[in-house]
Protein backbone atom coordinates (compact mmCIF):
# COMPACT_ATOMS: atom_id res chain seq x y z
CA UNK A 1 0.00 0.00 0.00
CA UNK A 2 1.68 3.47 -0.86
CA UNK A 3 1.85 6.49 1.84
CA UNK A 4 -1.22 8.64 -0.16
CA UNK A 5 -3.39 5.67 0.30
CA UNK A 6 -2.44 5.16 4.02
CA UNK A 7 -2.36 9.00 4.98
CA UNK A 8 -6.34 9.01 3.68
CA UNK A 9 -7.31 5.91 5.74
CA UNK A 10 -4.93 7.08 8.60
CA UNK A 11 -6.91 10.49 8.21
CA UNK A 12 -10.65 8.97 8.05
CA UNK A 13 -9.67 6.84 11.17
CA UNK A 14 -9.06 10.08 13.34
CA UNK A 15 -11.91 11.76 11.52
CA UNK A 16 -14.26 9.19 12.85
CA UNK A 17 -12.42 8.71 16.31
CA UNK A 18 -12.85 12.71 16.70
CA UNK A 19 -16.47 13.05 15.71
CA UNK A 20 -17.26 10.32 19.18
CA UNK A 21 -14.80 11.59 21.65
CA UNK A 22 -13.97 15.29 20.55
CA UNK A 23 -15.30 18.77 20.35
CA UNK A 24 -15.98 21.36 18.08
CA UNK A 25 -13.04 23.33 17.16
CA UNK A 26 -12.21 26.27 14.64
CA UNK A 27 -9.27 25.88 11.80
CA UNK A 28 -7.69 29.11 11.07
CA UNK A 29 -4.41 28.64 8.33
CA UNK A 30 -2.55 32.45 9.00
CA UNK A 31 -1.60 34.09 5.95
CA UNK A 32 -0.44 37.24 6.95
CA UNK A 33 1.55 38.61 10.25
CA UNK A 34 -1.78 40.27 11.65
CA UNK A 35 -4.68 39.03 13.03
CA UNK A 36 -4.15 34.82 11.89
CA UNK A 37 -7.89 34.45 13.69
CA UNK A 38 -9.47 36.16 11.80
CA UNK A 39 -10.81 34.35 8.99
CA UNK A 40 -11.62 30.65 9.53
CA UNK A 41 -10.32 27.97 7.43
CA UNK A 42 -12.31 24.98 8.30
CA UNK A 43 -14.60 23.96 11.55
CA UNK A 44 -13.26 20.51 12.44
CA UNK A 45 -14.15 18.06 15.33
CA UNK A 46 -10.91 17.66 17.10
CA UNK A 47 -9.68 16.15 20.95
CA UNK A 48 -6.35 16.57 22.40
CA UNK A 49 -4.08 14.45 24.60
CA UNK A 50 -0.65 14.43 26.02
CA UNK A 51 -0.91 10.70 25.44
CA UNK A 52 0.03 9.74 21.94
CA UNK A 53 -2.42 6.75 22.27
CA UNK A 54 -5.30 8.98 23.31
CA UNK A 55 -5.58 7.41 26.19
CA UNK A 56 -7.39 10.71 28.17
CA UNK A 57 -5.65 9.10 31.05
CA UNK A 58 -4.87 12.92 32.74
CA UNK A 59 -4.95 16.31 31.50
CA UNK A 60 -1.89 18.33 30.28
CA UNK A 61 0.81 19.14 32.27
CA UNK A 62 1.15 22.19 34.06
CA UNK A 63 4.05 24.12 31.59
CA UNK A 64 4.42 21.42 29.64
CA UNK A 65 2.78 22.61 26.26
CA UNK A 66 3.33 19.69 23.53
CA UNK A 67 0.25 17.89 23.19
CA UNK A 68 -1.46 15.72 20.18
CA UNK A 69 -4.40 16.55 18.07
CA UNK A 70 -7.00 13.64 17.46
CA UNK A 71 -8.40 15.26 13.88
CA UNK A 72 -9.40 14.41 10.39
CA UNK A 73 -5.46 14.70 9.23
CA UNK A 74 -6.47 15.64 5.30
CA UNK A 75 -5.73 20.04 5.09
CA UNK A 76 -3.55 19.99 8.35
CA UNK A 77 -0.08 21.75 8.14
CA UNK A 78 2.62 23.18 10.38
CA UNK A 79 1.61 26.66 11.42
CA UNK A 80 -2.15 26.36 11.60
CA UNK A 81 -3.82 26.98 14.39
CA UNK A 82 -7.11 25.65 16.51
CA UNK A 83 -9.33 27.05 19.29
CA UNK A 84 -11.36 24.26 20.77
CA UNK A 85 -13.52 24.27 23.83
CA UNK A 86 -11.99 27.78 25.13
CA UNK A 87 -8.59 26.76 24.48
CA UNK A 88 -6.11 27.62 21.67
CA UNK A 89 -3.45 25.36 20.03
CA UNK A 90 -1.27 25.57 16.95
CA UNK A 91 0.34 22.84 14.87
CA UNK A 92 3.64 22.33 15.53
CA UNK A 93 5.04 19.29 13.28
CA UNK A 94 2.16 17.41 10.86
CA UNK A 95 3.82 14.26 9.50
CA UNK A 96 2.25 11.30 7.35
CA UNK A 97 -0.69 8.80 8.84
CA UNK A 98 0.58 10.53 11.90
CA UNK A 99 -1.03 12.82 14.71
CA UNK A 100 -0.37 16.62 14.69
CA UNK A 101 2.06 17.53 17.32
CA UNK A 102 0.48 21.09 18.96
CA UNK A 103 1.16 23.51 21.41
CA UNK A 104 -1.05 24.77 23.93
CA UNK A 105 -1.10 28.31 24.12
CA UNK A 106 -1.55 30.43 26.81
CA UNK A 107 -0.84 34.14 25.43
CA UNK A 108 -1.45 36.06 22.72
CA UNK A 109 1.20 38.51 22.04
CA UNK A 110 2.52 41.23 19.36
CA UNK A 111 5.83 41.22 18.15
CA UNK A 112 7.41 44.66 18.15
CA UNK A 113 10.44 46.16 16.66
CA UNK A 114 12.61 49.05 17.16
CA UNK A 115 11.98 51.89 14.28
CA UNK A 116 15.55 53.44 12.49
CA UNK A 117 15.76 56.95 13.52
CA UNK A 118 17.50 59.54 11.66
CA UNK A 119 20.39 60.23 13.87
CA UNK A 120 21.38 56.00 12.80
CA UNK A 121 20.89 57.35 9.27
CA UNK A 122 23.64 59.81 9.85
CA UNK A 123 25.81 57.74 12.06
CA UNK A 124 25.63 53.79 11.29
CA UNK A 125 27.75 53.08 14.15
CA UNK A 126 24.35 53.90 16.39
CA UNK A 127 20.69 52.36 16.55
CA UNK A 128 17.75 53.15 18.37
CA UNK A 129 17.69 51.54 21.72
CA UNK A 130 15.30 48.61 22.11
CA UNK A 131 14.47 49.78 25.23
CA UNK A 132 12.79 52.69 23.85
CA UNK A 133 9.73 52.27 24.11
CA UNK A 134 8.36 55.47 21.96
CA UNK A 135 9.87 53.82 18.68
CA UNK A 136 8.38 50.47 19.20
CA UNK A 137 6.55 49.68 15.85
CA UNK A 138 4.03 46.30 15.76
CA UNK A 139 5.19 43.69 13.03
CA UNK A 140 2.79 40.91 14.03
CA UNK A 141 -0.18 41.72 16.34
CA UNK A 142 -2.69 38.76 17.83
CA UNK A 143 -0.26 35.65 17.61
CA UNK A 144 -1.13 32.85 20.14
CA UNK A 145 2.22 31.36 22.16
CA UNK A 146 3.39 29.52 24.87
CA UNK A 147 5.12 31.68 27.56
CA UNK A 148 6.61 29.69 30.23
CA UNK A 149 9.37 30.07 33.16
CA UNK A 150 12.99 28.57 32.06
CA UNK A 151 15.90 29.75 31.00
CA UNK A 152 15.94 32.91 29.41
CA UNK A 153 18.10 36.50 28.41
CA UNK A 154 18.32 38.93 30.56
CA UNK A 155 16.95 42.60 29.29
CA UNK A 156 20.11 44.83 28.46
CA UNK A 157 20.38 48.06 29.95
CA UNK A 158 22.65 49.68 33.44
CA UNK A 159 22.70 47.79 36.58
CA UNK A 160 20.35 49.97 39.16
CA UNK A 161 20.95 49.79 43.22
CA UNK A 162 18.39 47.61 44.16
CA UNK A 163 17.37 46.13 41.07
CA UNK A 164 15.80 42.69 41.01
CA UNK A 165 17.49 40.56 38.19
CA UNK A 166 14.72 40.23 35.17
CA UNK A 167 13.09 36.71 34.86
CA UNK A 168 14.39 34.36 32.18
CA UNK A 169 11.20 32.75 30.20
CA UNK A 170 11.15 30.53 26.59
CA UNK A 171 8.21 30.80 24.25
CA UNK A 172 7.02 29.23 21.48
CA UNK A 173 5.40 30.73 18.53
CA UNK A 174 3.99 29.30 15.06
CA UNK A 175 6.30 31.13 11.84
CA UNK A 176 4.86 34.28 11.37
CA UNK A 177 4.19 34.36 7.45
CA UNK A 178 6.57 37.22 6.39
CA UNK A 179 8.54 37.94 9.43
CA UNK A 180 11.63 36.65 10.99
CA UNK A 181 11.75 37.26 15.01
CA UNK A 182 15.22 38.53 15.91
CA UNK A 183 17.24 39.29 18.89
CA UNK A 184 16.33 43.11 20.38
CA UNK A 185 12.59 42.50 19.26
CA UNK A 186 9.75 42.88 21.91
CA UNK A 187 6.99 40.25 23.24
CA UNK A 188 4.05 42.19 24.52
CA UNK A 189 1.61 39.41 26.01
CA UNK A 190 -2.42 40.89 26.14
CA UNK A 191 -2.27 40.08 29.52
CA UNK A 192 0.14 42.73 30.03
CA UNK A 193 3.97 41.13 30.70
CA UNK A 194 6.11 42.70 28.29
CA UNK A 195 9.19 41.00 27.42
CA UNK A 196 12.79 41.72 25.33
CA UNK A 197 13.51 38.86 22.93
CA UNK A 198 17.52 37.87 23.37
CA UNK A 199 17.74 34.83 21.05
CA UNK A 200 15.31 33.04 19.00
CA UNK A 201 15.59 30.22 16.15
CA UNK A 202 13.20 29.22 13.66
CA UNK A 203 12.64 25.60 12.33
CA UNK A 204 10.50 23.30 11.20
CA UNK A 205 8.07 23.40 14.73
CA UNK A 206 7.79 27.48 14.82
CA UNK A 207 9.90 29.73 16.45
CA UNK A 208 11.52 29.52 20.33
CA UNK A 209 12.55 32.41 21.64
CA UNK A 210 14.49 33.04 24.93
CA UNK A 211 13.01 36.20 26.78
CA UNK A 212 13.97 38.53 29.89
CA UNK A 213 10.94 39.88 31.32
CA UNK A 214 10.72 43.67 31.59
CA UNK A 215 10.48 45.31 34.98
CA UNK A 216 8.91 48.86 33.78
Amino acid sequence: MDQPALCHLAARGFARAAARVGAPATHYRPATATDPCATAHARVMAAFSNDRTFGFAGPALWDVPFVYALMDTTDVQAGDILTCAGETYFIARAEPFRPPLCVLCNAVVDITTTVAQATDVADPGGYGTSGDATTQVACASGWPAMIRAGGGAGVPGPAQPGTIHAGGFEMFLPLIPGISVQPAMWARDANGPRYTIGGARAGPWGTRCLLGQQQV
